[in-house]
């Protein structure tokens, strides 16, 4: 069996003459974009929309990309929809919102796409052979398409260690049906990344380009720092793209939950040797001293020690309070209700009933929440 083939090409700049020759350049080996847009057809542009960020703060796949991609669609006679169930509890005014502050409104109105909001329209369709559940609630818009094309954005996640193309399927799953799959996994990374991977084969996109431009390190994937990596990667395999791309920044993809499963499921490359790549050679365009994100990734720890009646504590989320301006998102978005905001208007975490999922790091709007180190729990007594 043929390896899978992940195309890079060279963008320095979000200047959307420059990012339009890159993304020619990154489809070529596939044979464009006509190799997959024909007249008439319904493609489903889906960016990275976390939430209402600027471009500038690299949380959300930049609109120069978006615009490249519905500009070659519509020249191939295909009709270009743009988009995604963002996190955290949106409504249409707040969706709106987004769109403007991201960019994306922008590129509707001057390309004339259509958008459209992932929450509107929902279905449960069966997942025949997924490890995590028989049956997922997902937005209508990609079964509608006859083309999906992904576009995600190259940033560290606090639960996943990287977010990419696999990982930007979960916006495919309605904002308030997530919380329900992030209690199913628990504590488990793994469980996880088998939740994204079932995902991945009931909606697996035509393509992925991926926005590695300007992408993000350290607090990912929300409140880190822009890194200019100054690339685009495309694939039609979404786990390949992700291999390269966590390779790319110094990020060991066997460490990576989604990775490792991939590869373990027989659904994604176990080394870089089974990934054929095109374009400049790696080394020349590899990031050096990469900041991954703080995360409760680490090393399986021995039985014994987990064992230790319950007092190691895993890395946890806390919050800062000088940070916090008490609008109490955290406490809306968190899965287990593990977080109860007091009459001081201060989020309180319960450690004991928190399953380490991140959403309230993830989706802090002021970023004043924080990753912990493992740490040994004190008993009541203060010992």
């Amino acid at each position: 069996m043929s390896c899978p083939t992940v195309a890079l090409a060279r963008c320095p700049t979000y200047d959307e003459d420059a990012v339009l020759e890159a993304v020619k350049e990154v489809l070529t080996p596939f044979g464009g974009m006509e190799a997959y847009v024909r007249p008439g057809m319904r493609v489903l542009v889906k960016p990275n929309l976390l939430s209402a960020q600027p471009p500038e703060r690299a949380v959300t796949t930049h609109p120069a990309l978006v615009k490249a991609v519905v500009t070659l669609v519509r020249e191939c006679g295909g009709t270009a929809v743009v988009g995604d169930s963002p996190g955290g509890n949106q409504t249409e005014a707040s969706y709106r919102h987004l769109l403007t502050t991201t960019g994306m409104a922008g590129v509707v109105e001057e390309t004339g796409c259509e958008s459209v909001f992932f929450d509107d329209e929902t279905m449960t369709v069966r997942a025949p052979g997924a490890r995590t559940f028989r049956r997922f609630t997902v937005a209508r818009a990609p079964l509608d398409a006859d083309v999906v094309i992904a576009l995600p954005k190259l940033k560290t996640h606090a639960l996943t260690g990287y977010t990419g193309a696999v990982k930007l399927l979960y916006g495919f799953v309605p904002g308030v049906s997530k919380a329900a799959y992030h209690l199913h996994a628990g504590q488990n990374p793994a469980t996880f990344a088998d939740l994204l991977l079932d995902l991945h084969t009931l909606l697996r996109p035509t393509l992925s380009i991926m926005d590695a431009v300007v992408g993000m390190e350290g607090k990912g994937p929300q409140h880190g720092d822009p890194r200019k990596i100054g690339v685009l990667l495309a694939s039609e395999s979404c786990t390949a793209l992700d291999y390269l791309a966590a390779t790319l920044v110094g990020l060991d993809p066997t460490t990576l939950p989604t990775l490792a499963r991939a590869a373990a499921r027989g659904e994604g490359p176990g080394c870089l040797a089974e990934v054929e790549i095109v374009g400049p050679p790696l080394e020349e365009v590899r990031v050096r001293d990469f900041v991954p994100a703080p995360t409760a990734l680490r090393p399986a720890l021995p039985s014994f020690v987990r064992q230790l009646d319950g007092r190691l504590v895993p890395a946890r989320p806390v919050v800062d309070d000088e940070r916090c301006r008490r609008c109490g998102v955290c406490a809306e978005v968190c899965p287990p209700g593990a977080i109860v905001v007091g009459r001081d208007g201060l989020p309180a975490i319960d450690t004991a009933r928190c399953i380490r999922c991140f959403c309230c790091q993830e989706l802090c709007p002021e970023g004043a929440v924080d990753v912990s180190e493992t740490y040994l729990r004190e008993d009541d007594d203060g010992e």
